[in-house]
């Protein structure tokens, strides 16, 4: 949803002021739905004995390339402009999920050690 809400934008002409709106709370609402994950994912994933230092890593991670995105957006839009800066943002999100598919674990039916390789 993310990715297509910035598609969205990144195809809306600049005139279309009550789409973008639309688009951009759709990417808004549906970001803060999933940015909980950070938390939880990424526990079931380490073995007990790394697992406070591999969640530790994993926010800190989030947190850097929150920063450094909220850094880098200004100056995209100002060098590049909205729409192509939206379109490079949702390639972002389509790569991302791409690469989660095909190695993020599913952890659905395990027990917390079976999720952690244990």
């Amino acid at each position: 949803m993310c990715c297509l809400s910035l598609l969205a934008l990144s195809m809306l002409p600049s005139s279309s002021t009550t789409l973008m709106i639309v688009a951009f709370g759709v990417f808004t609402l549906t970001m803060s739905a999933f940015s909980n994950l950070v938390g939880v994912f990424p526990p079931e994933c380490f073995p007990t004995e790394a697992r406070a230092c591999g969640v530790g890593l994993s926010i800190a991670c989030s947190r850097l390339g929150s920063a450094v995105g909220t850094f880098l957006l200004p100056i995209g839009i100002a060098q590049a402009g909205v729409q192509m800066t939206m379109l490079a943002l949702a390639a972002v999100l389509l790569i991302g999920m791409l690469v989660s598919i095909a190695w993020a674990p599913e952890t659905k039916h395990l027990t917390l050690n079976q999720a952690s390789g244990q």
